[in-house]
């Protein structure tokens, strides 16, 4: 039976102060090539002050632009590139401590590496071929140290990986066939492996595609996911505090009614369906930053055609305000978020390919009090939300929720997990929570056992004095979770083998074997629960019926109970493999009372 879902009142928690709203003003347009089309910021001189790289699409060459202090630049050098620069990254691909740049170069069918002299100055460029390339994305994607680049390639529907040899060369190794006119990248870790993959915007597919990294610098394709009518540029970051990458999307219809598309990721690969936020006309590109230092992201779209920039401020679960208008320069086509001035705001610097100019916009937005904002609650095992139970293991998402540097549980004698961590206390009708983990935007707990019984519980978040609003919460008797191996609520559960060792493709289980797994949401036990016990001579076991099922068919359970050694309301449950099941990875679901676990989860079988 799947866990119900919660009212759509109780993900969003409302919060007791008010942020800013994020202001900023223009503090200067100065002149650059012909036609900015793209701009990347770095220290390029090692003196300590942010240099700006423009792209100047018809000029086809690369401009530096040396940083002068507080958001004021003069230009300094500039280099010959391909024809049609349109996007512009740095990095440092040759591995000498000084900051180098690649360019797309649209009509001449080429990519650019300029290795830096740190003195602001490039060599001449190292060229390798690709098809129309409009869009690059730098990260290590194999592994090896070094830095490669993916290149969207326009006219061949496809995303390239160049492999970076170390000496600023560039190693063309795979490509993936993506939708009609991929248009950008962007990088994340899509499906929690570890590994990076990559999101495409489709122009004339009106989707992103999502590619699945291998670690080697190959990919597969995840899937199209609807974006939004002409998906122009796509940005990755976790919109509404969930612990998932989710992708911001600006459509680029060319009418006043355009907009920006949230597509909140599901943490293995896949997205829901997009939310739409107005913005201005013909939103061609957008980044991401917190302007108002409230812990939750905010938007900055350029509207080509209003010659203006959008600024939507998050809520934090997801979703946005309405977009606010800046008045810029002609054909706003680029936008690069830097802190200009050292007053730690992040500030705009826009790229206005009509008029020649990038602007300055400086942010001013006043300072706020802290903010303790909850976004959403979720069983820690399987990721889900739904009502939470006595004794279960949570994950808390939001804003300001303690420190900046994670904290694991502490002790308040050798037997009890503490309910406080550096200033922060979790409490349900008024009851403190043991604490596993805390930082700004998580929190993990053990939810008291005391709430036993009751219909609803009502929980807040305090640090350091501050409180978030209380939020009602559905109580339920059990809502079994399994622990995964990659803690993503899907895929090969975390289960150990008869000899101890991690089950695994690679090291499966034999059928008539036992494996033992954890999990958690078993509710009340007997004897009762004790909030924080570390499980020693005393093993409750759970009061409710428990039963298992591996590939579909009942297993024998040897032991269900409290961990040894592990804090309680996490449960292990020794079972037999069934001797009828398939091999390869088949389904595990542990049933406690009425609920069963999340599905997805997998043992590997021999």
């Amino acid at each position: 039976m799947k866990r119900t879902a919660l009212a759509p009142g109780f993900v969003v928690a409302s919060i007791a102060l008010q942020a800013q709203p994020a202001a900023f003003i223009t503090q200067t347009e100065f002149h650059v090539g012909r036609n900015p089309a793209a701009l990347a910021i770095g220290e390029f001189r090692g003196d300590g002050k942010q240099g700006l790289l423009v792209a100047n699409e018809k000029a086809a060459t690369v401009t530096l632009m040396r940083g002068v202090g507080k958001g004021f630049f003069e230009p300094l050098n500039t280099v010959d590139v391909g024809i049609s620069p349109d996007y512009v990254a740095v990095g440092d691909f040759n591995g000498d401590g000084r900051l180098d740049a690649v360019v797309a170069n649209f009509a001449s069918n080429s990519v650019s590496v300029l290795l830096g002299n740190g003195d602001g100055t490039f060599r001449a460029p190292l060229n390798v071929s690709a098809r129309g390339p409009v869009a690059l994305a730098v990260a290590d994607f194999n592994g090896d140290g070094r830095l490669d680049v993916a290149v969207a390639e326009f006219n061949s529907n496809t995303v390239t990986i160049f492999l970076g040899k170390g000496d600023g060369t560039l190693l063309r190794i795979s490509e993936s066939a993506v939708g009609e006119r991929p248009s950008s990248l962007a990088v994340g870790d899509f499906n929690h492996d570890g590994k990076l993959d990559l999101a495409v915007t489709n122009n004339n597919s009106n989707s992103v595609s999502v590619l699945i990294g291998l670690g080697n610098g190959a990919f597969w394709q995840r899937g199209e996911f609807s974006a939004g009518e002409l998906p122009a540029f796509v940005v990755s970051a976790d919109f509404n505090l969930d612990g998932k990458p989710d992708l911001a999307v600006a459509n680029a219809n060319g009418f006043s009614t355009s907009s920006v598309s949230i597509l909140l990721g599901n943490g293995e690969g896949s997205f829901q369906a997009p939310l739409f936020f107005a913005a201005g006309n013909s939103p061609t590109f957008l980044a991401v930053a917190d302007f108002d230092r409230d812990g939750k992201l905010d938007l900055a779209v350029t509207n080509t055609d209003d010659n203006a920039i959008s600024i939507l401020m998050g809520i934090g679960n997801g979703r946005f305000q309405p977009a606010r208008k800046l008045d810029v320069g002609s054909g706003p086509d680029w936008i690069t978020v830097a802190d200009l001035n050292g007053d730690g705001k992040q500030d705009l610097l826009v790229a206005n390919r009509l008029s020649d100019t990038v602007s300055v916009l400086l942010n001013v937005t006043a300072a706020g009090e802290v903010i303790v904002g909850v976004s959403s609650i979720v069983n820690a095992a399987s990721f889900e939300t739904g009502p939470i139970v006595p004794g279960e293991m949570v994950t808390i998402f939001g804003s300001n929720l303690g420190p900046e540097d994670g904290l694991g549980f502490v002790f308040t004698n050798k037997e009890f997990v503490s309910s406080e961590l550096a200033g922060t206390q979790l409490f349900f009708d008024g009851i403190p929570a043991p604490l596993l983990f805390v930082n700004t935007r998580q929190l993990t707990a053990l939810v008291p056992y005391a709430i036993s019984g009751r219909a609803t519980t009502q929980m807040t978040v305090k640090n350091k004095g501050l409180s978030s609003s209380p939020i009602t919460i559905p109580v339920s008797a059990s809502a079994p979770a399994v622990f995964t191996a990659a803690a993503t609520g899907r895929g090969p559960g975390a289960i150990l083998n008869q000899d101890g060792s991690l089950n695994s493709e690679s090291n499966p289980a034999a059928r008539g074997s036992f494996v033992m797994f954890y999990a958690t949401g078993a509710g009340e036990t007997d004897p009762p629960g004790i909030d924080g016990l570390l499980a020693d001579s005393l093993l409750p076991q759970p009061l409710l019926p428990v039963s298992v099922t591996i590939g579909g068919q009942a297993a024998e359970i040897s032991y269900v109970g409290a961990a040894p050694g592990v804090v309680s309301g996490i449960v292990q449950v020794n079972v037999r493999i069934p001797d009828g099941v398939g091999s390869g990875g088949v389904p595990v679901q542990l049933r406690v009372g009425d609920q069963v676990s999340q599905a997805g989860v997998t043992v590997n079988v021999e």
